[in-house]
């Protein structure tokens, strides 16, 4: 049993050791071939290496005589061109060269390099390139690559250049469009803005040649002209300091409107007429200037004057006549306008106004004499007063002394004054008056009490100095009818004179209508009291007329001529006038009417007048007796009278050179 054991025991030991020895030998043989793998590898890498080596060495040789990989000269690449094919390349590139010029408004330009002579110059510049590189640099030359200009190897001619440059469009008169600069205006809503800069497209032509000459010189085929900076630039920006300072400095003064008032008419002015007046001193403050103010009120006269312009006026005999002499109108004062106005764009303030007046008329629509007014026939020796349209009174009258060149001028005036118990001076003589009415200079309406008869043609042969005399009640009704500035409008109408004369203390108011006394309303019949209303007297020798004082109504024949008259140049204010029976500054454009403009019949029917409430015996006398009536040469003058100083003196008419645009307005008629 004991050896069993034993036996038993030894064959398990074995069996290890024989595995170990087999375990050792494997890994002997593993490492063996690991050795053997690297030993390998090493050797291939290393002859890899040595190839790869080769092979580069070998491709560097190339480059000894072309150029690097990755190379581009003027624009051309020469990665493996020797110098002759980089020139035969350079060669053709400049035969199809062209440079496309991009303009700001977006249009384009070209410039061929045949135009500007564009040619190759191979001046070593390349040899110089190939020979300063390393060819066993050519791998990094091929990840980083190089850049040569051209500037070196193509030329234009000058000469060329210039007129290829001067042939382009953007530079041509009607293509450029100069900058502006930001400045100050005046928008209508929106009052003082600041109007941006704007750009324009004017190229600098020094510049433009500059910029193409290097882009050619490159053998750039693109370049923005906007980029390149060839254009003007504007020299003020809407941020430009001085320009925000002069914008707050003239903002109150720019904002100011004045709306002038002329009727139904208006004139509005406002910051696009005014900024153009306005600048900064040195201090910053707003200055206006005084000779854009004048300008502009001048300008307002011209259009808007109607003194001393010829006045259309439809008389009551049906025909129109053009008056064009005298002063009556509106007449603006330039000198007191232009101040005010000045001082109102100076303080800010908006405002609706009237300009200053020198002279003020009835009416700015229509005729400036409006429908109040005396109408003067100097002709038929006739006047109507309209009152607010109406006819209030007509009557014969007896003017200036034809004869003795003592006309009265005819012209459009306006009353200057009314004086009560007037004394008329002159040489050698003082006569008093009672209704003393002017409205040419010293040339006025007053009552002739002296006078047996008035209208036919007395006035050619006994007529007054100038003055209108009128039969006292008549001129009594005119007197508490009218106030200062009562249009006055005396003409010359041909076929209307008659030698018909009207009783001294009678008138001829219209048959039918009524006479207006102290502001009272009386009948054509009423009767004739102290105080001088009218009275209407039948007369059995003459029948009613359809046209006033010019026919004959009595069955005599008689005839309507006008004599011609000499003028004369009277003492005091009154016009120097050469008076004709077919009027003197009147010019007549129409025939004589035969009725009234009332469609009413008027008489002129004889009367009587006592006058010892006004002038101690002072009754009707002829004008061929009246006494101490003197034969002088000036027009008479009243000690104490009113100051009408101011009154317009026809024969000294200011020269309205700048008053062109008189309205020819045409009346209504009464």
């Amino acid at each position: 049993m004991v050896e069993r054991r034993s036996h038993g025991g030894e064959r398990p030991l074995k069996r290890c050791k024989e595995k170990n020895i087999t375990d050792r030998s494997v890994k002997a043989r593993r490492r063996r071939r690991r050795r053997k793998w690297i030993y390998f590898t090493r050797r291939i890498s290393i002859c890899m290496i040595a190839a790869a080596a080769i092979v580069y060495c070998m491709i560097s040789l190339k480059y000894r005589n072309t150029f690097l990989p990755n190379t581009r000269i003027g624009g051309i690449t020469v990665s493996g061109l020797t110098i002759e094919e980089v020139q035969s390349e350079i060669r053709k590139g400049i035969e199809r060269y062209e440079l496309i010029l991009e303009e700001r408004d977006g249009a384009e330009e070209r410039i061929n390099g045949e135009a500007v002579g564009l040619h190759p110059v191979f001046d070593g510049t390349l040899e110089n390139i190939l020979r300063k590189q390393n060819s066993l640099l050519w791998g990094l030359r091929a990840i980083r690559g190089a850049e040569y200009a051209s500037s070196y190897m193509v030329e234009y001619d000058k000469g060329s250049m210039d007129l290829a440059v001067a042939a382009l469009e953007c530079l041509k008169s009607k293509t450029v469009v100069e900058p502006a600069d930001a400045y100050v205006a005046f928008v209508s809503g929106s009052g003082l803005q600041i109007i941006k800069e704007e750009p324009g497209k004017a190229p600098v032509r020094e510049r433009l040649s500059e910029e193409i000459g290097k882009a050619v010189s490159s053998l750039e085929t693109r370049i923005s002209l906007d980029e390149r900076a060839v254009y003007k630039e504007p020299g003020v920006s809407e941020t430009d300091p001085e320009l925000l300072a002069q914008k707050e400095a003239l903002k109150d003064c720019a904002d100011v409107t004045v709306t002038y008032r002329f009727g139904s008419r208006s004139e509005v002015l406002d910051g696009s007429t005014i900024l153009p007046w306005l600048s900064m001193d040195g201090e910053g403050s707003a200055v206006v200037d005084r000779s854009g103010v004048e300008a502009y009120v001048v300008n307002l006269a011209k259009k808007y004057n109607t003194a001393y312009c010829a006045k259309e006026l439809k008389t009551s005999y049906g025909s129109t006549v053009t008056i064009t002499k005298g002063h009556y109108g509106w007449l603006i004062d330039k000198e007191a306008e232009t101040e005010a106005l000045l001082e109102i764009i100076r303080s800010g303030e908006s405002q609706e106004r009237e300009p200053v007046y020198a002279q003020k008329a009835a009416s700015h629509d229509g005729p400036d004499y409006g429908d109040t007014y005396v109408e003067m026939n100097l002709t038929a020796q006739h006047l109507f007063y309209y009152k607010n349209g109406k006819l209030l009174i007509e009557s014969d009258f007896v003017s200036g002394n034809e004869a003795k060149g003592w006309s009265t001028p005819a012209g459009a005036y306006e009353l200057t004054y009314k004086q009560r118990n007037a004394v008329l001076k002159g040489k050698n003589y003082n006569t008093p008056v009672t209704y003393w009415m002017p409205f040419n200079g010293n040339i006025g309406m007053h009552d002739g009490y002296w006078r047996s008869s008035f209208g036919g043609t007395i006035y050619k042969k006994n007529g007054s100095h100038g003055c209108i005399n009128l039969p006292p009640a008549v001129a009594k009704t005119i007197y508490e009818n009218i106030e200062a500035h009562i249009p006055v409008l005396c003409y010359h109408l041909d076929g209307t004179e008659t030698g018909k004369t009207t009783p001294g203390a009678g008138d001829t108011s219209k048959a039918g209508a009524s006479s207006v006394s102290g502001g009272s309303s009386s009948s054509a019949d009423s009767s004739v009291s102290e105080e001088g209303s009218m009275k209407t007297i039948p007369n059995s020798s003459q029948t009613e007329s359809s046209t006033p004082a010019a026919e004959n109504t009595t069955g005599e024949n008689q005839t309507a001529a006008p004599e011609n008259g000499n003028g004369r140049e009277d003492g005091g204010n009154q016009t120097s006038a050469s008076e004709s029976g077919n009027g003197n500054g009147v010019s007549q454009t129409a025939g004589p009417g035969n009725t009234s403009s009332n469609g009413e019949n008027p008489s002129s029917p004889p009367g009587s007048e006592s006058r010892n409430d006004q002038i101690p015996a002072a009754s009707p006398i002829s004008d061929a007796s009246m006494p101490n009536q003197p034969n002088m040469p000036n027009q008479p003058n009243m000690p104490n009278q009113p100051n009408s100083s101011n009154q317009p003196n026809p024969s000294n008419q200011p020269n309205l050179s700048d008053n062109t645009t008189c309205p020819a307005i045409v009346a209504p008629g009464p």
